[in-house]
């Protein structure tokens, strides 16, 4: 199995390259992140990975399960956020809170075209991992800050 048999799984070049870029982000933050990109990383990974099993149920006009795993994971941001003084976490949690508000939007207005609900959903998905690439830019930064502090006493 290469890479071409995994892109031929998804519907549209579109979602190929969200899943590249997300694995980009996702191997540039494990590599060169401090532990809180790390903990964002492996949550939004799984986010995505559980979010595409049970992507397919769905109830009325929303995807329920996607809504809850959505849920999730803001909440479990919102923990990273209240844990880590980075900044870049309270974004990153706002932004998952905001795709999940996304799913309440498309169940109180049933006529919403289905693919703005999904577009509104990828934007919002799609900002959470950039606010992760920009915690990994921004590590080196709070590294230096954390001993400058340090040293300060």
């Amino acid at each position: 199995m290469n890479i071409g048999d995994l892109l031929g799984l998804l519907d549209s070049a579109v979602q190929q390259v969200f899943l590249l870029a997300t694995l980009a982000v996702a191997a540039i933050g494990l590599a060169f992140g401090d532990r809180s990109v790390r903990i964002g990383v492996g949550l939004v990974l799984a986010n995505f990975v559980l979010s595409g099993l049970v992507d397919h149920w769905v109830w009325f006009t929303i995807r329920a399960p996607v809504a809850v795993l959505d849920g999730a994971l803001f909440g479990l941001l919102a923990v990273l956020a209240l844990r880590s003084r980075r900044w870049w976490a309270h974004a990153a949690a706002a932004f998952a809170l905001l795709g999940f508000f996304a799913h309440f939007i498309a169940l109180v207005d049933q006529s919403i075209w289905w693919r703005a609900y999904v577009g509104l959903r990828w934007i919002f998905s799609a900002a959470v991992v950039g606010t992760l690439l920009v915690g990994v830019a921004e590590t080196p930064l709070a590294r230096g800050y954390e001993r400058w502090a340090a040293q300060q006493g």
